[in-house]
């Protein structure tokens, strides 16, 4: 075992040597890669990236030919292995800090072959490493390779070595576009909102996608009436869309319930497609985060999508956002399992108790004289009934009671362990 990583380290070396390995980063796997994904405003320091690399067991490079932005479609099995783990995406071009500085079970893998291939590569791999380290100790990064393109690309934006009037039966290819993020800060960083994806606003029967847009965002602060506006003017065919979004302030707690559209003549208000819960909201100096589902405005026949979004307004300057509020329920299927099981459990002592407490002695007894010679079937029966169930029930009334004591002590270890680890 030892020989192979160190062999794969020896590869890894020789193929960050020969190759530019540059941004956009994926990083996976390890649980503290959760928290390089609130700095949308500031990049991850070099003291987060040489922790995280420093407590991952081994990590796992992915070197891709390509810089374009992935497809779920196209890699099926790379889309389900992020969903089921954290992840953060670094948008900056380079990292601060070498993993191979901090750590030395690194193994590099070269992803050339087809796209279904890379696609089961990049499983496969990080996969064996789990199942060497464990669950949650490996770290997958998923970068990009630049060679003569990039080289080209620098070329092209310089000087040209190209003599006037040659001419060539193809001409070099531009540089690699990479993938956007979509970050509106309003002036002064009163508030803040980020998109991973362009913003599609479907109007008068049009789809438009804002992807450009002027540096003049704005934030009417009126915190003092309840309300604040952020508005963003996009540019779509030399024609301008301005979405101004509405938060409302009540209790310290903000929301984002509507925005108003404007595109040529033609203005409207959409509101949040949802329930209550599906508003954004948080209290005042934290930021909501959305990454599980779109957040749609409408109003019937215009809509308004974001995808993985984070917002806060009111940020007061910060460089920052403020600890997340996220849109994942807290009642999941083992919370629901353990209440139906509490309640289970409570309803039996319920029934033992109030059966423990209709039981009533006798407050007098017969003599032989006033003894009836003829008896009821009721009171036949219910004295020995009662004998025989007696001790059933106080034994099941024992038995809740340890239960019960059990389940408490499994919730109060669960908390300490959420709360401490």
């Amino acid at each position: 075992m030892k020989l192979f990583y160190l062999t794969a380290l020896l590869v890894g070396l020789v193929t960050l040597t020969t190759a530019n390995i540059n941004g956009p980063y994926l990083l996976w796997g390890h649980e503290k890669v959760i928290n390089l994904q609130p700095r949308a405003l500031l990049e991850a320091s070099e003291n987060q990236l040489s922790e995280l690399f420093r407590d991952a067991k081994a990590i796992v490079i992915f070197v891709r030919n390509s810089s374009k932005p992935l497809n779920g479609q196209q890699y099926p099995k790379f889309q389900q292995l992020i969903r089921n783990n954290a992840w953060s995406y670094l948008p900056q071009h380079s990292l601060l800090a070498d993993p191979f500085n901090y750590n030395a079970n690194i193994e590099v893998i070269g992803l050339s072959g087809p796209i279904e291939e890379s696609d089961s590569e990049i499983v496969g791999g990080f996969t064996d490493a789990v199942s060497i380290y464990g669950e949650g100790e490996v770290l997958g990064i998923l970068t990009s390779r630049e060679e003569d393109a990039h080289f080209i690309a620098k070329r092209a934006a310089g000087e040209s070595e190209v003599e006037e009037g040659a001419s060539t039966t193809a001409s070099p290819p531009g540089p690699e576009e990479f993938e956007d993020n979509y970050i509106y800060v309003a002036n002064g960083r009163k508030a803040v909102l980020n998109v991973n994806a362009a913003p599609e606003l479907h109007i008068n029967h049009t789809k438009l996608l804002l992807k450009e847009h002027t540096k003049e965002i704005t934030f009417d602060d009126q915190r003092s009436k309840g309300y604040g506006r952020l508005s963003v003017i996009f540019k779509v065919d030399d024609e301008k869309v301005t979405l101004r979004f509405n938060f409302t302030l009540k209790y310290g707690t903000w929301a984002m319930k509507a925005v108003e559209v404007r595109h040529k003549e033609y203005e409207t208000v959409l509101t949040v497609v949802g329930r209550e819960y599906d508003i954004p909201s948080a209290p005042v100096k934290f930021s909501y985060r959305c990454s599980a589902r779109h957040l749609e405005f409408t109003n019937g026949n215009d809509t308004l999508v974001l995808k993985d979004y984070q917002v806060q307004p009111w940020l007061d300057g910060a460089e920052r956002f403020g600890d997340v509020y996220d849109c994942i329920g807290f009642t999941t299927a083992p919370i629901w399992a353990g209440v139906l099981v509490t309640l289970f459990l409570v309803g039996i002592l319920s029934i033992g108790i109030l059966a423990l407490m209709d039981i009533k002695t006798p407050n007098r007894f017969e003599s032989s004289r006033s003894k009836q010679l003829t008896f009821t079937v009721q009171e036949m029966f219910v004295p020995m009934i009662v004998g025989i169930i007696k001790p059933l029930l106080l034994l099941a009334l024992a038995v809740q009671i340890f239960l019960i004591q059990s389940l408490f002590i499994c919730i109060v270890l669960y908390i300490y362990l959420c709360c401490f680890y």
